[in-house]
């Protein structure tokens, strides 16, 4: 069983054969997700860079990919651990977490208490704005995206980086402590140029969803 993605951004999960649950304790049904990435890029002279591969583990409890309120935000955590730009995840993430409920389902995971899955991305680095419209397209299939309204957008509360997470998932780059920054409804904190240019495309907030008034 795998899923494959067919955009030049690719997405591909299985479930590996001769797993061994993992030797520690927990009292949460969880899932061992292998993660293997690499970043490909086009030099001016038109020559193709692939970076070294990147991998990193990750062990989550079910429940939180099982259940729409969380499954977003927990994959797109995953995804941003491995460097993978904001703009490029939704259509990631959909194919995560589809597979993932289907390796749920599946009869012969139904006594396990790990579900062993290996994810492998390849991410094409294009110009920004083209990563942000095949992201925002390939995004579809969770909602039809649509502008925040420019009120919304003005009235966004500006504050102070300090005491919350200080890293931009949009940029991927720091929210440098003391210099401000702005911070959702929802409470995500964002630099302030890159949430505005976000809103621009789409009225979800990029971690939790949250719905923005819509133009």
């Amino acid at each position: 069983m795998s899923i494959i993605t067919s955009l030049p951004h690719h997405c591909e999960a299985w479930q590996p054969e001769n797993f061994s649950e993992p030797d520690r304790s927990s009292p949460y049904r969880e899932f061992f997700i292998e993660i293997f990435a690499q970043f490909e890029s086009t030099e001016e002279d038109g020559q193709r860079v692939t970076s070294p591969m990147k991998y990193e583990n990750f062990i989550m409890p079910r429940d939180l990919l099982m259940m729409g309120s969380t499954s977003w935000s927990t994959i797109s955590n995953m995804l941003s651990q491995m460097d993978v730009p904001y703009n490029f995840q939704p259509f990631m993430i959909q194919k995560i977490s589809t597979f993932a409920r289907e390796l749920a389902r599946d009869a012969d995971n139904m006594c396990r208490k790990t579900i062993p899955m290996v994810v492998a991305l390849t991410i094409v680095h294009g110009t920004q704005e083209e990563g942000l419209s095949e992201a925002l397209n390939a995004s579809s299939p969770f909602t039809r995206l649509v502008r925040a309204s420019k009120s919304s957008v003005e009235a966004l509360e500006k504050v102070k980086a300090e005491g919350f997470p200080t890293r931009c998932v949009v940029c991927l780059e720091d929210i440098l402590m003391g210099l401000e920054a702005t911070r959702m409804p929802c409470s995500h904190v964002y630099h302030g140029d890159c949430i505005v240019n976000w809103l621009k495309k789409s009225n979800l907030c990029p971690l939790c969803r949250f719905r923005m008034p819509a133009e």
